[in-house]
């Protein structure tokens, strides 16, 4: 099985296209960077007091708008009680490298993700487009190793290229903001309540907790393709699903229905550092129908693949 997942890999990281959507995603860190940098962001005004309050002021107005979304009233609501936190205990805020990436965890394995999406809808459709899965049959591998292999190989790269991304934005985001700041505070509303953690346990934690959205993608799209055999269509209808879900997921944060919506459960980091969307929600609910998603759709793609013939 190693060899086998050996062999994926090199096919995945010998295609220059690869190294092209690595870039991309390095481009995208970097965009990010030079955002927060053009804001302002990563120095204390000596009036960071006054910009506060002023702040505060126009999070209320937001959260007292009667068109805004959950998601909205919360968002301001949170950042009100930060801020009130900071002038209580008198914390000038500030941006370094560590909460720069703490900050960006979940935006930068959704990019990840889709780049990984377009990797998991080759090296299965096009194998059998290209007519090359004759070559791995011809090995005496069962199809159930080929499809182990792959899948295994497609979350690999997910994970590498997510771990990857982090550490390069903690290496441009130190070279801007500087690399202090690692064994400082992360701060977090949860419970009505300002609490803190070691920076590094938020950001690693971010990590971890966010990797569902990187699975649940990756076998939607090994369904997909097994499914189609189609590489255009698999990759397209999966980066669709993926990039709706993942904006639905945001936009309706908080409504009774998202319980029951996949792509609500692929961001974990609400259990530790905040609160649920949904009252009543619990780790183990999301966990459950997390592996719950996987199963039905390895169920309906592991025997597609070995059944599927072989032009």
């Amino acid at each position: 099985m190693i060899s086998f997942i050996r062999n994926e890999n090199m096919k995945i990281y010998k295609r220059k296209r690869t190294w092209v959507m690595i870039a991309i995603v390095l481009l995208y860190v970097l965009v990010q960077i030079v955002n927060l940098k053009a804001a302002g962001s990563g120095t204390t005004s000596d009036n960071w007091r006054a910009q506060l309050e002023q702040e505060n002021v126009q999070f209320s107005k937001e959260a007292a708008n009667p068109d805004a979304l959950k998601i909205e009233i919360k968002q301001a609501e949170k950042r009100t009680m930060l801020n009130q936190y900071y002038l209580d205990q008198n914390i000038p805020p500030s941006t370094n490298a560590w909460s720069f990436v703490v900050s960006q965890v979940r935006n930068i394995i959704f990019t990840t993700s889709l780049i990984s999406v377009i990797i998991a809808g080759e090296i299965v459709s096009a194998e059998f487009v290209s007519g090359t899965i004759k070559l791995l049959l011809t090995r005496s591998a069962s199809r159930t190793k080929i499809y182990l292999s792959k899948y295994i190989a497609a979350i690999l790269f997910g994970l590498s290229l997510s771990a990857a991304s982090i550490l390069v934005s903690i290496l441009l985001g130190g070279f801007v903001f500087g690399f202090d700041g690692l064994v400082d505070s992360y701060f977090y509303v949860k419970d009505q309540a300002v609490r803190e953690v070691p920076t590094l346990q938020a950001l690693l934690a971010g990590y971890v907790l966010n990797i569902p959205f990187l699975l649940i993608t990756i076998t939607l799209t090994f369904m997909i393709s097994a499914a189609f055999r189609s590489t255009t269509f698999s990759i397209v209808i999966s980066l669709l699903v993926s990039m709706t879900g993942f904006s639905i997921a945001i936009a309706m944060d908080g409504w009774a229905w998202t319980k029951y919506f996949v792509f609500s459960h692929t961001d974990l980091t609400p259990f530790l550092y905040g609160n649920p969307s949904v009252d009543g929600l619990t780790l183990g609910f999301s966990l459950i129908f997390i592996v719950l998603h996987l199963a039905v759709m390895h169920l309906i793609s592991y025997p597609l693949f070995v059944k599927c013939d072989v032009s």
